[in-house]
């Protein structure tokens, strides 16, 4: 696949990257991501944004994207007047580990387990 010059002003910034270019942004076209079940939803529909942003694509069949559930953004928010925030960041932290697999550049990673953006409960 080659980038027609709509493709090239839409993605100009990304293929300007050195991690991406032209080879990355074609995969990232050329990639689809699926729903994990049990995963939080608000979560997954901001990862769901950034990558379709990027130019991959949400299909059946494609790669699972893994985002965290429920109660484990309520353990990283730490209050339930966090949760939205704590959504945003789970959602684009697994956007971007889910790029880097795509990409080749690294294994998609978890968010460290004892961090948390607030210590009240």
């Amino acid at each position: 696949m080659s980038l027609d010059a709509t493709a090239r002003r839409r993605y100009a910034r990304q293929l300007l990257l050195g991690e991406i270019g032209e080879a990355g942004q074609e995969r990232l076209l050329d990639a689809r991501f699926r729903h994990e079940a049990g995963g939080d939803a608000d979560s997954y529909a901001v990862a769901a944004d950034y990558l379709e942003r990027a130019g991959c694509a949400m299909a059946p069949g494609g790669a699972v994207l893994r985002v965290p559930s429920t109660p484990a953004l309520m353990r990283f928010a730490g209050s339930p007047a966090l949760a939205e925030s704590a959504a945003t960041i789970l959602g684009a932290f697994s956007a971007v580990e889910h790029l880097k697999e795509v990409l080749g550049i690294a294994a998609a990673r978890e968010l460290p387990a004892g961090l948390r953006l607030s210590d009240e409960d």
